[in-house]
């Protein structure tokens, strides 16, 4: 019995080094931040009001996009398909550019096509006509996971790629959206809980720098309000000031 136990020490201990050594992942401790400073969120009465669209219809919507020239509402889903629902309410499914694939992140082009983030094929573009694949690499190396898309006025497009080795549960660069100006970019880093400000024009091009951080939350998708401000989805609750799942406005 005994040299079965010591066997059994001896082969864990190898097959434990043989992961240490071989691994392809390269840990990095996550630091929770301390309570949030910021103020609590102001709970707006308006969003005990809302009217939930599509439930029982869609497998878990990451994003939506408005078409404003129709009134067509289109949202991705995690069983590959895009929905969309018309001004009468009714729901279709309107292109399934993936069997098995997540789609994430959406947004209207100028075109007035759908560009897609999907997380295995990389950035896609969506119309009646059919789905091209806009970009699956990046300097040589597969993007992994397209996480969430904005086009700017000049034709521009950013997407975040929320990781290089892993999937869905290991995500950090998530949400991004332009500036009321477009002369800078916001993107989320969930897992640091901010929000990073990179400059597209003037002095700063080229640099970045925190825009939002110690959120009460881990950020998700990011979207320009009408003031200019921006609303932010959290999920992942690290506050007691703020429910699991909820929106901040900055």
């Amino acid at each position: 019995m005994a040299s079965v136990s010591n066997f059994l020490l001896l082969f864990v201990a190898a097959f434990s080094a043989h992961i240490f050594i071989n691994s392809p992942i390269s840990p990095q401790p996550l630091h929770f931040p301390p309570p949030s400073s910021h103020p609590k969120p102001h709970l707006y009465s308006s969003f005990q009001r809302v009217e939930k669209i599509g439930e029982g219809l869609l497998k878990d919507p990451e994003d939506v996009a408005v078409d404003e020239s129709s009134g067509i509402i289109y949202t991705a889903t995690r069983d590959g398909w895009i929905k969309r629902m018309h001004k009468n309410g009714s729901w279709e499914d309107w292109v399934r550019p993936t069997q098995d694939h997540t789609l994430l992140g959406i947004t209207i082009s100028l075109s007035g096509k759908l560009l897609v983030c999907d997380a295995v094929k990389g950035l896609l573009r969506v119309g009646d006509d059919g789905v091209d694949v806009l970009a699956s690499h990046v300097h040589g190396s597969q993007i992994s996971f397209a996480d969430d898309v904005i086009e700017a006025s000049d034709g521009s497009i950013y997407f975040s790629s929320a990781s290089t080795k892993f999937g869905l549960h290991n995500c950090f660069a998530n949400g991004v959206a332009l500036s009321k100006d477009q002369d800078y970019l916001l993107v989320c880093e969930s897992w640091k809980f901010r929000c990073l400000k990179y400059w597209l024009k003037g002095e700063k091009t080229g640099t970045r720098e925190v825009f939002v951080e110690n959120l009460p939350g881990s950020p998700d998708n990011i979207n320009l309000a009408p003031d200019g401000g921006y609303w932010i989805a959290l999920f992942q609750k690290i506050s007691s000031s703020f429910t699991t799942g909820g929106y901040l406005s900055t």
